[in-house]
């Protein structure tokens, strides 16, 4: 092989991986082990607008279905932290940060915010204290669905499902959930 085959292999080879980084959803938020590591590589971009039937509607929430708030979130590798988000839902209920292991990867996820109290099955309607398992079917991340889950903490508060645009373009429709305090008014 010669020289000028190795750099036109080099040139094509560094093209694709440029190519691939750019077209990550991620790219810009994550670096190094955190893109082994960041269960949010998992997420479902287009998400169900179905909620549990149990889930009631807020009835004068701070942000109205149709209008549109900055997301001041955390919890998804950086990915919503000071986006516009359009409110699709609104609901008052108990919110939920979990640790679950993923069966999709088999990797354990600590703090995953947010599963709603009506998302755990056979659980009630009590508030359910840190330290609890329960199990859910909720499908927020690939992995997620038909797993125990470790009650990390709760927040009752008015939870919102919301759409939005990534920083590449791509959009992500009914994600659930955004609590209340994660957002701020557009003014």
């Amino acid at each position: 092989m010669t020289k000028k085959d190795m750099m036109m292999i080099m040139t094509l080879f560094i093209g694709f991986f440029v190519f691939y980084v750019f077209q990550n959803p991620h790219y810009g938020v994550l670096t190094g082990e955190e893109i082994v590591m960041n269960h949010h590589l998992d997420m479902i971009y287009h998400g169900s607008s179905e909620v549990p039937r149990e889930l009631k509607a807020a009835e004068d929430p701070t942000y109205p279905v149709g209008s549109n708030a900055i997301s001041q979130a955390d919890h998804m590798g950086g990915m919503m932290d000071g986006v516009e988000v359009t409110i699709v839902g609104a609901y008052e209920t108990t919110a939920y940060a979990t640790t679950y292991t993923s069966t999709n990867t088999g990797i354990t996820i600590e703090e995953h915010k947010w599963i709603v109290q009506e998302e755990f099955l056979d659980v009630g309607e009590g508030k359910l204290e840190k330290g609890t398992k329960v199990h859910t079917n909720a499908e927020h991340m690939k992995g997620m669905k038909d797993t125990i889950h470790n009650i990390d903490y709760s927040l009752s508060t008015t939870v919102y499902m919301v759409n939005f645009n990534l920083p590449n373009g791509r959009k992500v429709t009914n994600h659930k959930w955004v609590v209340e305090e994660e957002l701020e008014s557009l003014e």
